[in-house]
């Protein structure tokens, strides 16, 4: 069956759908045209050639995001309101707030890493929440502005970290619990419901219907024929909302977003980031990541030095996902982002709807590796007891997140069309 005729769809049968032609749509990871079937509640279609998502009809598509959403913010709102955690060490006992994470580094001296944790934590979590829900609304009532906050809303997605946190925390308590006593809060359980809720929320809403939803797509030229790629018939897709635009026109006629065939430079500027992660990732790991004071002793701390700590205390679990977040991960990621670029010059025999897949998991993957800078926040923010036993952020921590922040970027600049691209097509277009 050629790829004009179907598309892979979940919960209907094939033929039958291609029956019921409903749009064209581009898929954004091999540039496919393809007809997209009118879907029922429930169903997602996925691209013939790489299998990626097109598009899924959510049950309720207004009322459960706006929900989720509304929860997620009062929950939010009740994790920083109460205590957090505390800790008891030697009769001494200190009290830590949700919001204490980027105050107390932003109190001893680390603005920088103090803004970040705060824009990964909170700052943006509360947008993408408060967005969708002025979103889903926004298609009932005609709000102002609605795409300029679907813009910002798919574009700080990614950097939502809560779920990175949660893990974070989980790790400080191992590193902890057998030195001091650990009392969990009532803002704590709030913290967890509202990371539940905040994934379940982004669970539950679509790119391409919500933006089908908030404005209509500029018309498909006649001539387009499914089967073929965009850049072929001289069409290209909107990145921000999946709208088809003529070659000649520079910004999408929906979003006013300025639109290219491809990512401009995409392979310079993912080889240049990734030169530069890999020449940070060199003293990321040789400097301190943590100092911790102790009775008047001072100790610092590496990424490698606690992982060895936390496999000779015996904690094999929590050793092994600081290896794989922090040692692990940046290092495959830095490679095989290198692998997938060096492909894109090699022949099209050597690829394969493969490499696609591997792109979007390295792309996932990559941002887990801020866990052990959200365990340093956290644990400076929580051991506080002067010379008894504090922990400090060490220059490490900054550029490590440094390190992770880059391999975000590099991979965000790839544009991994290019694997599907001949490689005249490639040439012209990188």
């Amino acid at each position: 069956m050629s790829f004009s005729q179907s598309l892979t769809i979940s919960g209907v049968d094939t033929l039958a759908a291609t029956e019921q032609q409903h749009e064209l749509v581009l898929c954004r990871h091999c540039d496919l045209l393809q007809w997209l079937p009118e879907l029922q509640e429930g169903e997602e279609a996925h691209c013939q050639r790489c299998d990626h998502q097109l598009d899924v009809r959510q049950v309720q598509p207004i009322l459960r995001p706006v929900l989720y959403a509304g929860s997620a913010l009062f929950m939010l709102l009740l994790a920083n309101l109460f205590p957090f955690i505390s800790m008891g060490v030697a009769g001494n006992r200190s009290e830590m707030h949700f919001f204490d994470t980027s105050a107390v580094l932003f109190t001893e001296y680390h603005q920088s890493l103090a803004i970040l944790v705060w824009l990964f934590i909170q700052a943006v979590p509360a947008f993408c929440m408060a967005a969708v829900i002025y979103l889903k609304l926004g298609m009932l009532y005609r709000l102002p502005a609605r795409i300029w906050v679907a813009r910002v809303l798919f574009m700080l997605k990614p950097w939502s970290m809560v779920d990175i946190f949660l893990m974070g925390l989980l790790i400080s308590f191992v590193k902890l619990v057998a030195n001091a006593d650990i009392s969990l809060g009532l803002s704590f359980w709030a913290f967890c419901i509202f990371c539940l809720l905040h994934l379940r929320t982004f669970q539950v809403i679509d790119r391409h219907e919500m933006w089908s939803r908030l404005a209509v797509a500029p018309a498909v030229p006649v001539t387009a024929a499914a089967g073929k790629t965009g850049l072929s018939q001289q069409l290209k897709l909107c990145p921000c909302c999946t709208a088809i635009v003529p070659l000649a026109q520079a910004h999408c006629p929906r979003c006013q977003t300025k639109v290219y065939p491809r990512i401009p430079a995409s392979l310079q500027r993912t080889l240049a980031l990734l030169v530069t992660a890999a020449i940070l990732y060199i003293p990321a790991n040789l400097l301190p990541i943590m100092r911790t004071v102790s009775f008047g002793n001072v100790t610092d701390s590496t990424i490698i030095s606690g992982f060895i700590l936390m496999w000779q205390d015996g904690e094999y679990p929590v050793a092994l996902v600081i290896l794989l977040a922090s040692v692990v991960v940046p290092i495959a990621k830095i490679l095989i982002m290198f692998w997938l670029c060096y492909l894109v010059m090699a022949p099209v025999e050597v690829r394969s709807k493969l490499t696609t897949k591997i792109y979007l998991l390295v792309d996932w993957v990559g941002r887990w590796s801020m866990v052990d800078v959200l365990v340093v926040a956290i644990l400076a923010a929580l051991v506080r007891f002067g010379l008894l036993m504090s922990v400090y952020p060490g220059v490490g921590a900054l550029v490590f997140a440094a390190v992770v922040i880059i391999t975000m970027l590099a991979a965000i600049s790839f544009d991994p069309r290019l694997l599907w691209d001949q490689p005249s097509q490639t040439g012209e277009q990188v």
